[in-house]
């Protein structure tokens, strides 16, 4: 029905939480032989990875969070780092690639744990990753947190090139480091010889990979320059540019929307 498309991705934050029903579809989507990507959680096995490999699965795009084991626990993520670390490495060895979510402003943020989220992720090495500026929407445990504790200090806000605005702040952690940290923590990661290396590679070896390749590059160079105009004039933003975020109740509230 669809012989134009170049991938399928299917957008269930738990797609891979049963590994019965996990390796059920798996069985059926081999034959049809079409390329696929999902979101996906850390609780996957080797076993089921390579179930999801060999029917036509390219990549997972993952929420890690943080690199901070109490954070993890704050948040109630129900995973530890181990198992990201378990995970991204069975990934590796079935060849699907990993898109790595982050997110920066949790409750038990200080600079310490920001370092070691940025650390955590250069250990997993994924291929792509996105971070995030912590958000608490009302309605959210988040934002009944921040209300009864104080580190909510106003609401959640975007500018008008929809760059989200840090409405959290912590003792000794400042809405201004976070944003900075942000930025920090994609150069740091992306500007690496290895990773530089990896995105060269595929793309002389495959004209779809560059192509795609190309254009996330121009997008990021230019999200990236965009975020650190957001980062200097952080300090005094004029209220008229910014939106404020409908309320919505998305679960924990805790950060952006994923995206490869």
């Amino acid at each position: 029905m669809f012989p134009q498309a170049k991938e399928f991705f299917f957008d269930d934050d738990t797609f891979n939480i049963r590994k019965d029903r996990v390796v059920a579809l798996c069985k059926e989507f081999k034959p049809v032989g079409f390329r696929w990507s999902c979101t996906a959680r850390v609780h996957g096995d080797y076993e089921t990875l390579k179930a999801m490999a060999d029917a036509g699965c390219r990549l997972l795009i993952v929420g890690f969070e943080s690199g901070d084991a109490q954070i993890l626990k704050n948040i109630k993520k129900g995973q530890t780092l181990e198992m990201g670390r378990n995970f991204v490495k069975n990934c590796k060895k079935v060849g699907i690639h990993v898109h790595g979510d982050f997110i920066i402003g949790l409750p038990g943020e200080t600079k310490d744990t920001i370092e070691k989220t940025i650390q955590f992720a250069k250990e997993l090495d994924c291929e792509t990753i996105q971070v995030s500026m912590a958000h608490a929407y009302p309605g959210t445990e988040l934002y009944d947190q921040g209300t009864r504790e104080g580190f909510l200090a106003g609401e959640a806000i975007t500018d008008i090139g929809g760059h989200q605005l840090p409405h959290l702040e912590y003792p000794g952690l400042s809405k201004e480091y976070m944003v900075e940290s942000v930025n920090r923590f994609y150069d740091s990661y992306y500007f690496r010889p290895r990773v530089a290396w990896r995105i060269v590679r595929d793309a002389l070896w495959d004209s779809h990979e560059r192509k795609r390749l190309y254009h996330e590059a121009v997008d990021f160079l230019k999200l990236r320059a965009d975020r650190i105009k957001v980062s200097r004039a952080n300090k005094g933003v004029d209220k008229k540019a910014l939106v404020t975020v409908p309320a919505m109740n998305t679960g924990s509230g805790v950060g952006e929307s994923q995206g490869a």
